[in-house]
C-alpha cells in the first residue's frame, strides 16, 4: 500500500483498492473490507499522512510520512525479503504433481501449460501502456511464467491430451 501511495501516485483509498482491485496476483485482496482498515491502521502508524480532499469529493489525500518514506524504503532494500522465494504456488506444487496417477498428472500438466501461455498473452499485450513501476512487475511476471513454461515442457506436458 505504501508504495501505491508513493511510487505510483495513487493518492486516495480509492485510488489504492482499485490498483489492489486491478492486480494480477490473486492473492492480494481489493475488497473494501481489507484495503481502507489497512489504510486507517497506517495512518494511526504514523506512515500514511491523511488530509481531507476539499474539491467536494468525500475522502482523504494519502501520501507518506517521512516514516512511511523511511519504511518503504527499507523493504525495498532488505535484501533477504527481497530474495526470499516466497510464497510461490506453482513451486509448492511441483513435487506433488509428480505423485498423481499418469493420466491426472499429464491433465493437470496440460491444463498448466495451458493457463501459464494465457497469462503470457495476458502479460505482453498492455506491456507498453503500463507505468515504469507495473512495466516492471511485468517484466518479471513474463520471465517467471517464461521459466515456469519451460519446466512444464521439460515435464512433456503438451498443449493436447495424452
Amino acid at each position: 500500500m505504501l508504495s501505491e501511495i508513493h511510487h505510483r501516485q495513487n493518492r486516495t483509498a480509492f485510488k489504492v483498492r482499485r490498483a489492489f482491485q486491478t492486480s494480477p496476483s490473486i492473492e492480494w485482496s481489493g475488497s473494501a473490507g481489507a484495503v481502507y482498515p489497512a489504510i486507517r491502521r497506517l495512518v494511526e502508524a504514523g506512515l500514511i499522512d491523511s488530509t481531507p480532499i476539499e474539491t467536494g469529493h468525500k475522502g482523504s489525500h494519502l501520501s507518506l510520512s517521512p516514516e512511511g518514506v523511511a519504511a518503504v524504503e527499507g523493504w525495498i532494500c532488505d535484501p533477504v525479503r527481497a530474495t526470499s522465494v516466497g510464497v510461490d504456488p506453482f513451486r509448492l506444487r511441483a513435487g506433488l504433481w509428480a505423485t498423481l496417477d499418469p493420466a491426472m498428472r499429464a491433465d493437470a500438466l496440460r491444463r498448466l501449460r495451458l493457463t501459464v501461455e494465457e497469462e503470457l498473452q495476458r502479460l505482453t499485450v498492455s506491456l507498453d501502456a503500463l507505468d515504469p513501476v507495473e512495466q516492471a512487475r511485468s517484466e518479471w511476471s513474463i520471465r517467471l511464467q517464461t521459466m515456469r513454461l519451460r519446466w512444464l515442457e521439460d515435464q512433456g506436458a503438451g498443449s493436447k491430451p495424452e
